[in-house]
């Protein structure tokens, strides 16, 4: 996975057009959140990485990154949504690109976990930064699984990722691509993001 590769295919008109890529960086959102407290990034900017050493998400919890078998980026949104739940995008777009382009059936857990069976695929961690420009920009992190075997304790048995579910290896490539345009046509989107994020959740009753 390189630069290159990333951005062959991708048809985003807004989203990734600035990619920055590490191969190996502490988390794609502590450096986002320091670029953004120095200058203004443009909307949709997309940090990646191969790895990471210090991956966070939701509750300070740690994200398994040790080796480069997940899809790990954030996206810089200088306009973010209003009335509605912002970190409902990420968890709503990717369980659309598991079902329509893998045929994974993967659902949502409140709020934003993306889950197939009982395993969670997916972690989403949404963060708000106040810029030299007094506004407020916003980096939405995500980690998916895509081709890990076998997890490390504490997590096995927790996690899963796309090949466990199908025993096939993908291209990290391809599911950022594909997620990615699921996402930008999800945020701008007039659908309400309440509504589809029912329609992929199995809670309700629970």
């Amino acid at each position: 996975m390189n630069k290159v590769s990333l951005n062959n295919g991708l048809q985003t008109r807004v989203f990734a057009q600035n990619l920055i890529f590490y191969e190996v960086t502490d988390s794609t959102n502590t450096q986002a959140k320091e670029m953004l407290k120095r200058r203004t990034l443009p909307e949709g900017t997309v940090l990646v990485a191969a790895r990471q050493t210090a991956g966070r998400g939701t509750g300070g919890h740690h994200w398994e990154s040790a080796t480069p078998e997940s899809l790990l980026f954030s996206l810089i949104l200088q306009t973010p949504l209003r009335q509605q739940p912002l970190s409902f995008v990420p968890a709503i777009a990717l369980a659309r690109t598991l079902r329509e382009y893998y045929d994974i059936d993967a659902h949502l857990k409140w709020p934003n976990d993306v889950l197939v069976g009982d395993g969670k695929l997916a972690g989403i961690l949404c963060e708000g930064v106040s810029q030299p420009n007094l506004e407020t920009a916003w980096v939405v992190g995500v980690g998916v699984n895509v081709n890990q075997q076998v997890f490390p304790e504490p997590i096995r048995g927790i996690a899963i990722s796309m090949h466990n579910v199908t025993g096939i290896s993908y291209s990290i490539e391809n599911v950022f691509q594909h997620y990615l345009f699921e996402m930008e046509q999800l945020y701008h989107s007039p659908q309400d993001l309440i509504d589809a994020w029912l329609r992929y959740t199995r809670m309700m009753g629970q």
